[in-house]
């Protein structure tokens, strides 16, 4: 048996993996950047109308849309669409689908191509990470990664907009906008303002 001349290093901040739902209010293709996606993942109201990210960091696992069928004779088309990084290897990636029947949703799913900005773990840049066309009604889940801001939320670097907030209280921002009230991705059964 082999002994150990001190204990082994562990990582100190805490990680997770979660799997967020939002629901699309709009269609359209609609950029969504690492700091959109800190304040979706909660934010720490400081104030009545300032929230302040508890993550410090993020990395997009997987991205699944389901978009309802159209109206009788008209399709409807969801797509998510990765784009190229200027001085990565990664190239750029859209995968879509178009509902055929007024039965079957269309459905897409993808997770970061290799090399592209999104397969890093983002701190909150305001970096494009991934564009999602998810007309009304859609169902967009979000599987990601975190690390837990170590410290207090005043450390945070991204910031969201809140409307009436309680002090403390912990509130998910939609996942294309910090503020609910230009957001078109709106968190499910999650609170929010």
């Amino acid at each position: 048996m082999a002994s150990m001349s001190h204990p082994a290093q562990l990582k100190c901040n805490l990680e997770f993996a979660h799997q967020y739902r939002f629901t699309s209010t709009t269609g359209g293709s609609i950029n969504i950047t690492d700091a959109t996606i800190l304040t979706a993942m909660g934010v720490s109201a400081r104030t009545a109308v300032l929230g302040q990210a508890i993550f410090q960091a993020l990395k997009i696992r997987k991205i699944e849309i389901w978009a309802p069928p159209a109206s009788q004779g008209a399709a409807v088309t969801a797509s998510i669409y990765w784009p190229p990084t200027a001085g990565q290897a990664g190239m750029g990636r859209e995968v879509s689908d178009t509902s055929v029947s007024v039965s079957e949703p269309a459905h897409v799913v993808s997770s970061p191509p290799r090399g592209s900005l999104a397969g890093f773990w983002q701190y909150g840049a305001g970096n494009n990470l991934v564009a999602l066309n998810a007309p009304p009604g859609s169902i967009i889940d979000i599987w990601l990664a975190g690390v837990l801001l170590d410290g207090p939320a005043t450390n945070a670097i991204v910031t969201a907009t809140l409307v009436g907030a309680t002090i403390g209280t912990i509130y998910y921002c939609c996942l294309d906008s910090s503020t609910k009230a230009t957001g078109v991705y709106i968190p499910v059964s999650l609170t929010s303002l």
